[in-house]
């Protein structure tokens, strides 16, 4: 049906206006319209149609891709956006827990116990960190310049008294073992620590007694002990005990870890008292 402008007279065209009998006007807004006879004149309206029209269609599909709607519709919101933010936080939670997961097994397959790696065993000796026997945390950079007593399995006790005794005044006598030994009667330049992961014994080996084993004498075809001239029988008294030995090691003021001593008597450490003394 046609409209109702004035220049129809305001008759409906199926009731005889000015339409009655064809088409309704242009818009007037059109402009001047002209058909040309030839519709080969076109071609350059039309191709350029054509591509705006190509165009649109990419853009829609591009804005497709990405859960959008086709441009300039003003429909329900597309759910594109949502999904994508839901997706990308999905992906992020499930990368996390992975990470945490890993790292969960990871440290449960680590092993452990007396053989486990200790971690401060990868820094420098003069950055470990002790306790004392009240549970203090003790810097062994702090007690420098020091000898190391590892009295792990030694009934030191007395061997300590007598290094703090023989120790210069800078020298710090440092007792190492699974837990604090402190030996009644230590000087005050002793500082018992507790070492139980082995963050110190374990980069030294334990000692060896290098006592002499006293000679014992061979016995005869018919198991007596021979005599020799003027002696008597020999007696039969038992074999002396080895003396405790402890493995010291001598660190300067700078934290330079010298050479490890087996140590039986504080004879065994005059000359590494003497240099740790002068620096």
């Amino acid at each position: 049906m046609g409209d109702l402008r004035p220049d129809n007279g305001g008759v409906p065209p199926e009731e005889g206006g000015a339409h009655a009998h064809g088409l309704p006007d242009l818009p007037p807004e059109w402009g001047t319209v002209v058909i040309p006879d030839d519709a080969a004149e076109l071609e350059a309206e039309a191709s350029a149609l054509r591509r705006e029209m190509r165009r649109q269609a990419w853009h829609n599909r591009a804005r497709a891709l990405v859960g959008l709607g086709p441009a300039g519709r003003r429909e329900t919101p597309s759910l594109g956006v949502p999904i994508v933010i839901m997706a990308v936080a999905v992906i992020t939670t499930l990368l996390s827990l992975f990470v945490v997961t890993w790292d969960h097994e990871r440290s449960a397959t680590a092993p452990a116990g007396p053989g486990a790696a200790d971690p401060q065993t990868d820094i420098p000796l003069a950055e470990v960190t002790l306790a004392d026997s009240a549970g203090s945390r003790v810097r062994l950079h702090d007690v420098l310049p020091a000898v190391l007593l590892l009295v792990d399995g030694c009934d030191c006790g007395t061997l300590v008294s007598a290094v703090a005794a023989e120790a210069p005044a800078p020298v710090t006598v440092v007792p190492v073992g699974k837990a604090a030994p402190c030996p009644v009667g230590t000087g005050k330049n002793v500082r018992c620590l507790a070492d139980p992961a082995g963050s110190v014994t374990g980069r030294y080996p334990a000692p060896t007694p290098s006592a002499v084993a006293p000679t014992v004498p061979a016995l005869t075809a018919t198991g007596a002990v021979p005599t020799q001239a003027g002696q008597g029988s020999p007696s039969a008294s038992p074999s002396p005990a080895p003396p405790p030995t402890a493995t010291a090691v001598p660190v300067d003021a700078n934290g330079n870890a010298h050479d490890p001593i087996l140590v039986q008597s504080p004879d065994d450490l005059t000359d590494a008292l003497s240099a740790l003394a002068g620096g």
